[in-house]
């Protein structure tokens, strides 16, 4: 099916050509097969506008191009009267011969004018190249002198002090070498994308790119055929590549043939085959050998931000706000919780932390699920907080990490899909114990939530009731340790 009329590509249109052709294809003539946006994707895409809007204190006093609202001939006319009489543009918007881009920053300088793209990534990629390459191809084709272009992404390295400091805040790169190089490449792009756009959806196979550093949006279309349980794509690890498997028109864990499998994935073969359950009682009696009482079943949640908002922040650094911990003295005692969420709105650290400590006894041997995450937590907290940390480095010698008999696969059940995560271990071993009645149901959902509290300040029933759906989620991941560790007691 030809289209009567091809619309412009845009440089958003022309990264997604870049990545598939069927995504940009789908993204022109079928946007409404988008999969819905989920909560973190809105936040991540909040982070980045205001990412975006404090980059331009590095560069004060530009006019600002308006969009929405406005046809694209509109924003380019008002770019063309901006471009007289400013010395700093934002949005400034271009087209030339069907391609459209807007420019996060423009600068005039001395013999041209400078380009400035933002990212709220912490690095240079590979996609930053190619969105610079087009904006370059199209600008200077329309007539402006572009000397230098630009990225700017976040420094990681910072960490606020005061007030926050925006040159400290991001770092500069300039690319425009690679850039000039790539201008070849971008017109043959151009041209070979205003085909893709003028004829049928393409027939591309699934792969490795659809979830290439995020998900496609249009995995529901082009992912339809893909079983929904008991996929190829359930096999965990390193080994056999599932896409091969797949397009060869094997779609099912249970008809891959054995011997093109190896270790642990042929383990999870084999046991998805008999529906069986691993058990080595001999790996699982070493690791219920180390366990002393009391013991403190612990779970942290925490947030991260682009753009830090407290003293001794760094940008995307993992902020805890939460924990939950459930105390038992003595084998099948009774269980002591404790909980802290901290309020909105104000540095959760050092609450978090002296309250961790004052309940936590210094005795204990302290389980956790994934013993990397809440260690690398509490050594930030230790270099935050220098006088806690002989009792920060006693909580960390005394921690046990019940992943440890799942991911060794000292118990081992084909419900689990391969997947030695909480969420995948307990529902394959405890029945009467479940995230699907909570409101929040993953570390994501939590984090999203506490932003949500942040701005949730002036709203004091529905702040109630966010915290108290915090509060069960949390409690729910330290009360499932407590259940998988009976788990293991009865299979030894």
């Amino acid at each position: 099916m030809k289209k009567a009329t091809t619309p412009e590509l845009s440089k958003s249109r022309y990264l997604y050509g870049l990545r598939c052709p069927k995504y940009l294809w789908l993204e022109t003539w079928r946007k409404k097969l988008r999969n819905e946006y989920d909560e973190p994707t809105e936040e991540i895409l909040a982070q980045g506008y205001r990412v975006g809007a404090l980059a331009r204190k590095l560069f004060p006093g530009g006019i600002e191009i308006p969009y929405n609202g406005f046809s694209m001939d509109e924003q380019q006319k008002q770019t063309l009267e901006a471009l007289k009489h400013s010395k700093v543009i934002y949005e400034a918007s271009f087209q030339y011969n069907g391609v459209f881009v807007t420019a996060d920053i423009l600068r005039k300088v001395r013999g041209g004018w400078e380009l400035y793209e933002v990212k709220s990534s912490s690095k240079p990629e590979d996609s930053h190249y190619d969105d610079l390459a087009v904006q370059y191809h199209v600008i200077t084709n329309a007539g402006i002198q572009v000397s230098k272009t630009h990225l700017v992404h976040i420094n990681t390295s910072y960490q606020r002090k005061g007030a926050l400091d925006p040159s400290q805040l991001f770092i500069v790169v300039n690319l425009t070498d690679d850039v000039k190089e790539r201008q070849a490449s971008v017109k043959k792009q151009i041209a070979a994308q205003k085909k893709i756009l003028a004829g049928a959806e393409p027939d591309v196979p699934i792969g490795a790119y659809c979830y290439q550093k995020y998900e496609c949006p249009f995995t529901s279309h082009c992912w339809q055929h893909v079983p929904d349980k008991g996929s190829v794509f359930d096999l965990a690890g390193q080994g056999v590549n599932q896409y091969q498997l797949f397009h060869e028109g094997i779609k099912k864990l249970k008809d891959i043939p054995l011997d093109r499998l190896k270790g642990k994935q042929r383990q999870q073969a084999e046991a998805t085959r008999k529906k069986q359950t691993i058990i080595n009682k001999e790996g699982l009696q070493e690791f219920l050998d180390r366990l002393r009482y009391p013991l403190c079943y612990l779970d942290f949640e925490t947030f991260m931000e682009a753009v830090p908002s407290y003293d001794g922040q760094s940008p995307y650094q993992q902020m805890p706000f939460q924990f939950s911990l459930h105390i038992q003295k003595k084998p099948g005692g009774k269980l002591h919780h404790h909980e802290y969420l901290a309020p909105p709105c104000v540095d959760p650290r050092k609450g978090f932390l002296d309250e961790l400590l004052r309940v936590l006894p210094e005795d204990g041997c302290v389980m956790v699920y994934y013993m990397p995450f809440e260690k690398g937590r509490l050594e930030e907290l230790a270099k935050r907080y220098p006088r806690k940390n002989k009792q920060i480095q006693g909580v960390i010698n005394n921690m046990v990490d019940l992943l440890e008999p799942f991911k060794a696969r000292h118990l081992y059940s084909w419900k689990q899909e391969g997947s030695h995560s909480l969420k995948a271990v307990l529902p394959a071993f405890v029945k009467d114990l479940s995230y699907d009645d909570l409101e929040i149901g993953d570390g994501g959902g939590a984090m999203q939530a506490y932003h949500e509290m942040c701005a949730l300040v002036d709203s004091p029933e529905k702040l109630a009731t966010l915290r108290q759906h915090l509060l069960a989620y949390c409690r729910q991941d330290t009360l499932a340790m407590v259940k998988l560790l009976e788990v293991l007691f009865e299979r030894t």
